[in-house]
């Protein structure tokens, strides 16, 4: 194959335009020290891969010292992440604030939290399975430092009860915050088992998840990664969620919260979103130069009214099944839903569709 001169010279300065955009702006962590966020220029525009996910960190007080409960527990918290990998090729876990932005210190260097999640572009992710550690992994924790605890850790959330359709039956209580280890198996929506009921919030929550606009074009299982023919239409319903305002005067919206929104929808990352999204003909979302550009959001489709929840064990996970109206000849949909806290105002992830 010949390359053309014009074609290096093109992509050289390509290269270099990237590599003299660094703008950053100062805030500050919740242990208040000084801090930066990477703008969203600086942030790696070729890495359509980003990935996202949530990691156990300890609690210090204000001397960096480790909070225990009245048990001598150490006392932990939940931090947002993104993946990336060093110059060697191994995984590493950097903070991200509230938009989605990479957090670091006062010298420049990433805010780091330990991990033992492998990224699928570090040298040695071969030695895990992408598909069922889709979420990230939840595994040691540690301090902003990076320093290791090998104390016994907990979480200072309260548990929560999922009532049953029976009442002869005991509730069952669920951890509103779901623990990953990064080794779990997700159900398939051919799954079964025993039918619960969630309450009425819950289920006019689900409801409205499984109401995307156009949602039902595409059917997939967690395995199979989720369909960009849908996570287009799932980035403008959720950017709308969050108030529909643009950044930028020409409707454009920066790239990092609209994928870190896919993630909290899915539970998963879509993998080459930002490059596949212009590929999907006739939506009102499209990218370019690490923004998205929404140019209207479509007016309520389909219905959905679930009919049974079934409780799938392993990991918080349910099978919803719900009469469909207003969406062509769809009828019916199956949905594999986890509860959790990737998203706190919807409290689940859609992990698996079947419409019918």
């Amino acid at each position: 194959m010949v390359i053309s001169k014009k074609s290096i010279v093109l992509v050289l300065a390509v290269l270099l335009a990237i590599s003299f955009v660094f703008v950053a702006c100062s805030s500050k962590n919740s242990e208040n020290t000084d801090t930066t966020t990477t703008s969203a220029e600086e942030t790696d525009l070729e890495d359509v891969d980003t990935e996202y996910g949530y990691e156990t960190e300890a609690v210090t007080d204000e001397d960096g010292t480790e909070v225990t409960d009245e048990d001598g527990n150490v006392v932990t918290t939940e931090v947002a992440v993104i993946y990336k990998t060093n110059e060697d090729g191994n995984t590493y876990a950097q903070k991200i604030d509230s938009d989605g932005e990479p957090v670091t210190n006062k010298k420049g260097n990433p805010v780091t939290v330990k991990t033992t999640y492998k990224s699928s572009s570090s040298s040695d992710s071969s030695d895990s399975d992408s598909s069922d550690s889709d979420l990230g992994g939840f595994g040691s924790s540690s301090s902003s430092s990076g320093s290791s605890s090998d104390s016994s850790t907990t979480t200072t959330k309260k548990e929560e009860t999922t009532a049953t359709t029976k009442k002869s039956v005991s509730l069952t209580e669920n951890s509103a915050t779901t623990k990953f280890t990064g080794t779990e198996v997700v159900p398939k929506t051919s799954d079964t088992g025993d039918e619960v009921s969630f309450s009425l919030a819950d289920q006019e929550i689900i409801a409205s998840m499984l109401e995307v606009p156009y949602l039902y074009l595409e059917n997939y299982e967690n395995s199979e990664g989720v369909p960009v023919e849908t996570a287009v239409y799932t980035a403008v319903w959720m950017a709308q969620r969050d108030g529909g305002t643009a950044t930028g005067k020409d409707n454009s919206y920066a790239a990092n919260p609209i994928i870190l929104d896919l993630f909290k929808y899915y539970g998963n990352t879509v993998v080459n979103f930002k490059t596949k999204c212009n590929s999907v003909e006739d939506t009102p979302i499209t990218y370019s130069n690490n923004k998205f550009i929404i140019s209207s959001f479509p007016s309520k489709k389909q219905t959905v009214v679930i009919k049974k929840i079934e409780d799938l064990g392993n990991n918080n996970f349910y099978k919803v099944t719900g009469t469909v109206s207003d969406a062509d000849r769809i009828t019916k949909v199956v949905a594999v839903i986890q509860k959790n806290r990737l998203e706190p105002t919807l409290g689940f992830s859609i992990k698996g569709l079947k419409w019918s």
